[in-house]
């Protein structure tokens, strides 16, 4: 019996389905499978895949309603959305004087001294209301969708307190509730120890495992629980304090690790099960064994390093002959990551963390959609899972890395709804 389709998609050159028969995370070889599909085709009912594959197969297997958009790729590479995995998409205003600092060499601890990095954000985020909070981050949030993304994970840690830490994920239930994206809240509390806490380190810890950890859960305003476990910033011991304070409150634990100094903190996360660690740029071999054998995602954010800049990236090739589950993220955020770009973080995968074209389209949908949480809706182009997908203005998947800089997003469907280029 064939379905009904309200969506068709037709003459994809190359449709990448990322179908995966196991259903479970990519790892090794299987990173590279990507489920190219010649002459492809892709049909939606509600906002649902109901049929993806070769064009005549999927023809064959469903009727158009009268209404049905039917849509010519021309020849053009149809895959899924993008699942941006780390973000800090919501804040006040970019770090420009740091910018021009950093590529002067100004050293991190002298950007600091002038009033840079975390603590510029936050003062930035404590000057500015909700309302033009929401208002300048929903701008920002256009243009990931722009650049590909359909779902994403923002999260707070720009507010530090219990006032300002709410209003953010208050701003990023809102843009929730106002965007066709699938939006996933992070509560990143603990992401730097604030100034006026320098000398009372434990009553700030304090604050955020018996005040800020409560009312997030009892506002329900995030999923997950975030810490930055690193050299001056919280130890392995404080982090997994916090952490654990999450859990058992009910936020899945997720970690910045590694990045600037190995803290053994991708061991914490393999200790504590944690969802991922992210940066890892420091991480040793025991770190990714460990992380292998627990299934913990490594999230890769290559526009870090760039930003920074930097030419130290994680390991990532090391990682996956491991054994490891990565994914690739872009960190958007004001000071070190301030593209909002997905094709960009693979142009700077490809290129400096060695993953192949096709390593990184799985690292950029499939496998990130488990990082979030949203494994059986997104992430990939197979029956029953979210209309959420791509047309490029390439026909050829391997253009994305290769032509950098440019974005070669055609059109964006969410749910079966044309977002952007219609």
């Amino acid at each position: 019996m064939k379905r009904d389709a309200d969506l068709l998609v037709v003459n994809s050159g190359q449709l990448l389905t990322l179908s995966y028969p196991s259903g479970k995370p990519r790892v090794g070889h299987g990173l590279g499978d990507i489920g190219i599909v010649e002459n492809g085709a892709l049909a939606a009912s509600g906002g649902k895949i109901v049929a993806a594959g070769p064009r005549d197969e999927v023809e064959a297997t469903v009727e158009p309603t009268p209404d049905c958009n039917v849509v010519d790729a021309g020849g053009a590479v149809v895959m899924p959305g993008f699942v941006d995995c780390h973000t800090h998409t919501v804040f006040a205003k970019y770090r420009l004087d740091e910018y021009e600092w950093r590529i002067a060499g100004t050293p991190y601890a002298e950007i600091a001294k002038r009033g840079g990095g975390i603590a510029k954000s936050v003062a930035d985020v404590h000057e500015m209301d909700e309302e033009s909070l929401f208002a300048v981050s929903q701008r920002r949030l256009a243009g990931c969708t722009k650049h590909g993304t359909t779902t994403i994970e923002i999260k707070s840690g720009y507010g530090l307190d219990l006032e300002n830490e709410m209003k953010m994920l208050r701003v990023i239930r809102r843009l929730a509730e106002n965007s066709p994206m699938t939006i996933v809240a992070t509560f990143l509390g603990a992401h730097s120890v604030p100034e006026s806490y320098d000398t009372r380190r434990e009553e700030f810890i304090e604050l955020v495992i018996d005040e800020m950890i409560p009312t997030v859960v009892a506002e329900g305003l995030a999923e997950y629980n975030d810490v930055f476990s690193e050299t001056a910033v919280f130890t392995v011991d404080e982090a997994e304090r916090i952490l654990r304070a999450g859990k058992r409150a009910g936020l899945k634990a997720r970690l910045h690790a590694d990045e600037l100094d190995d803290t053994g903190s991708a061991d914490l996360a393999a200790r504590i099960g944690a969802v991922s660690a992210d940066h890892l740029t420091q991480i040793n071999p025991s770190g990714m064994a460990r992380m292998a054998e627990t299934g913990v995602f490594g999230v890769l954010l290559p526009g870090t390093s760039f930003g920074l800049p930097s030419l130290h990236f994680a390991p990532a090739r090391e990682m996956i002959d491991a054994g490891m589950r990565v994914a690739l993220a872009s960190d958007f955020n004001p000071g070190s990551s301030t593209s909002e770009s997905m094709p960009m973080m693979m142009a700077i995968a490809c290129s400096h963390l060695r993953l192949s074209p096709a390593e990184a389209i799985a690292a950029s949908t499939y496998n990130p959609s488990f990082v979030v949480g949203r494994e059986r809706e997104v992430g990939s182009l197979e029956v029953g899972k979210r209309a959420d997908f791509l047309i490029l203005d390439r026909e050829d998947y391997r253009e994305i890395p290769n032509r950098f800089g440019v974005n070669p997003v055609d059109k964006v469907y969410i749910k079966g709804k044309a977002c952007v280029g219609i």
